[in-house]
């Protein structure tokens, strides 16, 4: 699960990435940090995977913290990964990073994405709408762009065609 309350300790990256996991290779880590889109801020830093990164991971943006996080589940080579309004407090190129990873994914793995934000769900295969707890309407982005509800009205809200 890639949620949007990431836990991050007072250490390395390379620690918090193969926190509870044994036998990692630098060339695993790499592997799932490119996936997950982390290579763009690991690299230019001075001691790469070796950075402290803080209590929190106070010295990484909100979408560095977010991309760690999605590494660090993908080392674990999941078949099933959820991803728990994990752009919901992104700014858009994080959030964009982000979309970038599902979709590599989409296909190799089963993915469960949750998001008030369509943005986050308009290239998903199915999308489920829920309202009080209870799923209201499924279908395609298109199927449901074209009926009339709550699906439809959160479009118009966020303005995203």
């Amino acid at each position: 699960v890639v949620s949007q309350d990431i836990v991050l300790f007072h250490d390395s990256i390379r620690n918090n990435l193969t926190w509870g996991l044994k036998d990692v290779s630098d060339e695993e880590i790499y592997l799932a940090c490119k996936k997950a889109h982390c290579i763009e801020f690991i690299e230019p830093l001075d001691n790469k995977y070796d950075t402290i990164i803080g209590e929190r991971g106070i010295k990484l943006s909100g979408g560095q913290k977010q991309r760690l996080s999605l590494a660090r589940e993908l080392l674990k080579q999941p078949d099933l990964l959820i991803l728990d309004e994990a752009t919901s407090a992104l700014d858009p190129q994080s959030e964009e990073f982000i979309h970038d990873s599902i979709l590599e994914l989409k296909g190799k793995i089963t993915l469960i994405v949750i998001s008030h934000r369509l943005s986050t769900i308009k290239r998903a295969s199915k999308i489920y709408v829920m309202e009080k707890g209870q799923f209201i309407d499924q279908g395609s982005w298109n199927e449901l762009s074209k009926k009339e509800g709550t699906f439809k009205l959160f479009k118009s809200l966020q303005i995203l065609d």
